[in-house]
C-alpha cells in the first residue's frame, strides 16, 4: 500500500491511518520516538522572564597582594569587567489533531499513544539547537568577546593578560587528547596567573566511538608498540552523540559548572503540551507544543575542540 503521509496535514483522519482500521491486519507495531539528547548537561540551564536575556561576566579576581607596611599607603586593587552577550529567545510550536472517526475506528488502539511524539520531539529539537552550537563551533563571531566558541586568540578581560586558547588540532589520536588536555592544565584567568580546567569527558560523533574507547579505555597505549601505560587521559569519560555532523571533530568538557561552563541554554517557557481552544466533538484531540528557549553562548574555557584535521 502506498505511503499516504502527508507532514502538512497536521490532522490523524482514517484516509491516512489505514492500517488502524483494517480488519486484516492483525498486529500492528509502533516505532517510537528514541530522543537520544546527551548534549545538556554541557549547558547551564536558566529562566527568563523576557525574550530578551542578558548575560554578563563578572569576576572576583584581583591582583595579589604586596609587601606592605601598616605605615605606606594601601595598594589598591580591582578585578577586570567581564564581556556582555544578550540572547534573543525563539518561540517553537508544533500540534497535532484526531478527529474522532479515527479514534473510533483505531481498531489497534495506537493513535493516542503516536501523539505523545509531541513532547519528544520538543527535546529532540532542543537537542539540535544544542548540537548546532557544537557543531560550528570554530566559526562565527557569536561570543561575547566576538570570537567563535573555540579559538587560539580568545582575549582575556584584562588585556594586560594576554590571550587563551581552547582550539585542539590533529586527529583523535592519544598524542592530540593529551596536548587537549594540556591546553585546559594551562588555562591561565583574567590577571594571567594559573587557572587549570581539568578535562572530564570526551564528546564524539558515532564514527569515533571505538577509537575513543580505544584511547581512554586500554591498559597499555593504543597506538604505541613500546607498551606504554595509559594515563591521564583514561580518566575521561567518553559521550557519544549522534547529532553530531562531523566524522573527525571531537570535543572536551572540563570541569566548570554553572555559568562558568560557558554554554547557555535559556527558557522564558519550558516544553508544554496544551489542548488548542475548546475541542470540538468531531476533533477530540487538538494539543500542542510550545516551548521559548535560546542556546547559546559567551565564552567558555571549559570546552575544547578539534576538527580531527
Amino acid at each position: 500500500m502506498a505511503n499516504q503521509f502527508s507532514a502538512s496535514q497536521g490532522i490523524m483522519q482514517r484516509d491516512t491511518y489505514i492500517s488502524n482500521i483494517d480488519a486484516a491486519i492483525e498486529a500492528l507495531w509502533m516505532r517510537k520516538d528514541r530522543e537520544a539528547g546527551v548534549l545538556g548537561q554541557f549547558f547551564n540551564d536558566q529562566n527568563a522572564d523576557s525574550i530578551s536575556y542578558k548575560v554578563s561576566n563578572v569576576s572576583a579576581i584581583v591582583g595579589m597582594p604586596r609587601e606592605n607596611e601598616d605605615t605606606d599607603d594601601l595598594p589598591y586593587v580591582q578585578s577586570a569587567p567581564g564581556f556582555v552577550k544578550t540572547f534573543t529567545l525563539v518561540p517553537y510550536r508544533s500540534a497535532i489533531r484526531v478527529t474522532d472517526t479515527m479514534l473510533l475506528s483505531d481498531r489497534q488502539n495506537k493513535i493516542v499513544a503516536m501523539t505523545g511524539g509531541l513532547i519528544k520531539s520538543a527535546m529532540r529539537r532542543i537537542e539540535y539547537l544544542r548540537a548546532a552550537i557544537l557543531n560550528d563551533c570554530q566559526s562565527g563571531t557569536s561570543g561575547a568577546d566576538s570570537l567563535s566558541l573555540v579559538n587560539n586568540s580568545h582575549p582575556h578581560e584584562n588585556p594586560e593578560a594576554g590571550t587563551w586558547d581552547n582550539l585542539g588540532t590533529g586527529a583523535l589520536t592519544g598524542a592530540n587528547l593529551q596536548a587537549l588536555r594540556l591546553l585546559g592544565q594551562n588555562m591561565t584567568n583574567e590577571i594571567g596567573a594559573p587557572d587549570p580546567a581539568t578535562l572530564k569527558t570526551l564528546v564524539v560523533p558515532t564514527a569515533l566511538e571505538q577509537k575513543a574507547l580505544e584511547l581512554t579505555g586500554s591498559a597499555l597505549r593504543a597506538e604505541d608498540s613500546l607498551n606504554g601505560d595509559t594515563v591521564l587521559i583514561n580518566q575521561l569519560k567518553v559521550v557519544v552523540s549522534p547529532f553530531l555532523t562531523s566524522t573527525t571533530a571531537y570535543l572536551a568538557f572540563a570541569d566548570r559548572m554553572d555559568e562558568e561552563k560557558g554554554l547557555h541554554e535559556i527558557y522564558l517557557k519550558r516544553p508544554d503540551l496544551s489542548n488548542v481552544g475548546n475541542n470540538s466533538v468531531d476533533v477530540p484531540i487538538d494539543k500542542r507544543v510550545k516551548f521559548i528557549v535560546k542556546a547559546g553562548f559567551t565564552t567558555s574555557k571549559n570546552v575544547y575542540q578539534s576538527a580531527g584535521t
